[in-house]
């Protein structure tokens, strides 16, 4: 059953069937959902794992629905409401199907391995010549079409940063660790490449953090530091029109007039969606209904915007419960390990489980330029968090149980 997850994962995130149009006419992604579904009801081994995360899902795949339902401008038909309950099939099928560490492991690096295969094929057509020139600027863009807009590419590279964290537990050989510090290189590269402002804020602000934390808790920073450097080297390497892009950040006359206006329209969209809120307060006017609803014929490039308009009161609680969630199941990782206990399989884990919380404040703090509502790690990395916490807590018990082995009796002296 792993491996049939693990091969979804990649059809999902590198979505051959949208790059080669003839695998697109075949349905090869229904078909293997189907064929995955009808493998787990009949073959798989099925245990639910229980997480106070479950309640935040069934909140939000409620407000989902609900919002769907009394909806004037989305129906359950819409490509983007079906795309989203792939996603919550999917984390049913995680939930239930993954019972042990070592399959954890396995999805978990596997995740890592099919995000990078992905960057790699986008950085490929970059380099030959494929992008989108937006204000004054060559950026590169996504290999397929759901995730081609440069700024959806970098903030998803944004979000698969901090699953390597997981990744350093066991690499051991310097060929391992040589593949880690490889990919963190691959997806800086992306995000630079992208021009994206909000990808790149994104990715200080995770830098600044892990400077602090290095700085005064880790026992490895003189390891960590240096990597750091990185994001230096790569400007360097960066052309000037990339360059003038993110000085805009701080300078905006550096840009296009046109840069600082699209920076300005987030904020007209964000009140424009409170008048939305206001028209209809409960549901909201449904996923994806704001462009239609405001007639702006546009998305809301706002977290915070879309939650409000698209799926009004019920889905701000909705998303609240699940960001609780996160946080609970962070809070009871820190308090089950140990940060002394030298196994590996603990750290694992619990590395997962703050790899999960780090990728949705990036989700939050992205939130501020981009309508992610509905992008699917936030489910993903919600099992990702509960099968982390799971199998701590299973290896925490297990290490207690055993009993410490005894001390070897001295050998009496002979009279």
């Amino acid at each position: 059953m792993i491996w049939l997850l693990i091969g979804y994962m990649y059809l999902f995130i590198h979505r051959p069937f949208e790059i080669w149009e003839w695998l697109g006419e075949l349905r090869v992604e229904r078909i293997y959902m189907l064929v995955t579904m009808v493998y787990w009801a009949a073959f798989a081994e099925k245990t639910w794992t229980r997480n106070i995360i479950n309640i935040g899902v069934l909140a939000f795949a409620t407000s989902f629905t609900l919002s769907t339902v009394f909806s004037q401008y989305v129906g359950f038909g819409n490509l983007g409401v079906q795309d989203w309950y792939k996603v919550l099939v999917f984390y049913v099928l995680v939930m239930t199907s993954v019972n042990r560490p070592r399959d954890f492991r396995l999805l978990v690096v596997s995740f890592i391995v099919i995000a990078a295969i992905y960057e790699l094929h986008s950085l490929y057509e970059y380099r030959n010549g494929r992008g989108v020139s937006r204000m004054g600027t060559w950026r590169m863009v996504g290999i397929n079409e759901s995730l081609a807009d440069p700024n959806s590419l970098a903030a998803t590279t944004n979000i698969f940063i901090p699953m390597l964290l997981p990744l350093t537990v066991f690499a051991r050989a310097r060929w391992q660790k040589l593949s880690v510090v490889g990919l963190l290189v691959l997806f800086l590269a992306v995000i630079f490449f992208t021009g994206s402002r909000s990808g790149f804020l994104a990715l200080i602000a995770l830098g600044f953090a892990v400077a602090l934390r290095a700085v005064f808790y880790s026992r490895f920073r003189w390891q960590i530091l240096p990597l750091l450097i990185l994001p230096v080297l790569a400007w360097g390497l960066l052309p000037d029109d990339l360059k003038d892009r993110y000085r805009t950040i701080i300078d905006p006359s550096v840009g296009p007039a046109n840069a600082q206006r699209s920076a300005d329209s987030r904020v007209d969209f964000f009140w424009a969606a409170t008048k939305i809120w206001n028209r209809q307060p409960v549901f909201g006017v449904g996923p994806n209904g704001f462009k239609n609803a405001s007639g702006t014929g546009r998305s809301p490039h706002s977290l915070y915007a879309q939650v409000i308009s698209d799926l009004g009161s019920v889905g701000v609680i909705a998303v609240g419960t699940l960001l609780a969630c996160f946080g609970f199941n962070y809070w009871q990782a820190r308090k089950i390990y140990d940060s002394t206990d030298d196994d590996p399989w603990s750290k694992f884990h619990f590395y997962v489980v703050v790899a999960c919380s780090i990728a949705v404040l990036q989700l939050l703090l992205l939130g501020f330029a981009g309508h992610n509502l509905l992008r699917f790690t936030w489910i993903w990395y919600a099992a990702f968090s509960a099968l982390g916490l799971k199998f701590l807590s299973q290896r925490r018990d297990a290490i207690l149980r055993t009993p410490p082995e005894p001390e070897e009796s001295p050998i009496p002296r002979q009279a």
